[in-house]
């Protein structure tokens, strides 16, 4: 048996020690001699971003999220983007999200994939969202959490209106949180006035909509108003031209 020559056995150890050292930054980011912080450390930022990290990949470190924009009582959290399905459905790894009171082009319909790039542009796969939930519909038929959702401080909801690839839901107007907010209002949730067309003639005196469902006296706050016939509502009794006299 050979004997152990004196620079083995300085440099083997050396080396192991150099070993270690680097395998302890890789965990603490602290240098194993001086306890200096040289670099990220796994546990400060996950093993999966490390790893990302030490192979030189493309990296999303999620942000502190925008909960001062979610309003009400409903769910608000920030989630990582994991797939685009179109323009109004993001799914993240704990939801299936759908945006609430919008409606994009579905995939046969004409700007589909408009929508679906913008969205995708927008919040992009691998991107954090906040999402506020609509207090009022919290989940669709298909168990889609309903909200509004904002990417980079910005609403989803309100840019795919603004730049025409969407537009408003206006049966879920009187059953959605966000039926105020103005891109609601402005693009279908808003009740506009009637026009003076509109409205019937039997009622000179103010404007009741010639499509109202019938009414009593009961469901008007104006008493003792004009009436002429054929007065589709029953208001004037005994035909003496008054209204709701009583």
């Amino acid at each position: 048996m050979r004997p152990i020559s004196i620079a083995a056995l300085v440099v083997v150890p050396f080396v192991l020690f150099i070993a270690a050292g680097l395998v302890y930054q890789s965990q603490t980011g602290a240098d194993i001699v001086t306890g200096e912080k040289t670099g990220l450390a796994a546990k400060e930022v996950g093993q999966e971003q490390f790893e990302k990290i030490y192979k030189n990949e493309p990296v999303q470190l999620e942000q502190d999220f925008d909960s001062h924009r979610c309003i009400g009582d409903a769910k608000c959290a920030s989630e990582l983007i994991t797939e685009i399905i179109d323009g109004d459905t993001i799914y993240t790894a704990n939801y299936k999200i759908r945006l609430s009171l919008v409606d994009t082009p579905e995939i046969n319909e004409s700007g589909h994939s408009q929508a679906t790039s913008f969205t995708a542009k927008m919040c992009p796969v691998g991107s954090f969202i906040t999402i506020d939930q609509d207090d009022l519909q919290l989940y669709d038929q298909y168990d889609r959490l309903l909200a509004n959702v904002f990417c980079n401080g910005k609403s989803l909801n309100s840019a795919l209106v603004y730049n025409g690839h969407a537009e408003i839901s206006t049966r879920y107007c009187s059953i959605s949180e966000f039926s105020d907010y103005p891109w609601a209002q402005r693009f279908g949730c808003a009740i506009p006035e009637p026009t003076q067309s509109d409205c019937d003639e039997s009622y000179p005196d103010f404007c009741i909509p010639s499509s109202t469902p019938d009414l009593n006296c009961e469901d008007i706050a104006q008493k003792k108003f004009t009436v002429i016939q054929p007065d589709p509502h029953g208001f004037d009794v005994d035909r003496d031209g008054i209204g709701c006299e009583s």
